[in-house]
């Protein structure tokens, strides 16, 4: 298991990182409660949706029946499986940056 912190391990320039609306569903109308969806990437997300004029993805977990599972929040930490668990994760799912001063 390896944990990787936000301003240690992963960094954002921009402001806030989070998974998108789109991680956990494909119906852009749904703006609050839990969901999970599963990916082309092997990936199954689920979340719970945030919403104050933009709508985000904070706290996670995901499943892959290679690489195991990873959960978190990328605005603290994420703790994965393995390095190369958290890598495949990101590299499908990286998350987004944005600013709470948008809000």
């Amino acid at each position: 298991m390896i944990t990787k912190r936000f301003g240690v391990d992963f960094h954002s320039d921009a402001g806030a990182l989070t998974l998108d609306q789109d991680a956990v569903t494909n119906d852009a109308s749904v703006k609050a409660g839990e969901h999970s969806k599963t990916h082309d990437s092997g990936w199954t997300i689920t979340g719970e949706l945030h919403e104050n004029r933009f709508v985000w993805v904070s706290e996670f977990y995901a499943i892959h029946d290679q690489y195991g599972r990873i959960e978190g929040d990328f605005e603290n930490e994420v703790t994965a499986e393995s390095e190369e668990a958290f890598s495949h994760f990101l590299k499908h799912h990286k998350p987004i940056a944005w600013n709470y001063g948008d809000i």
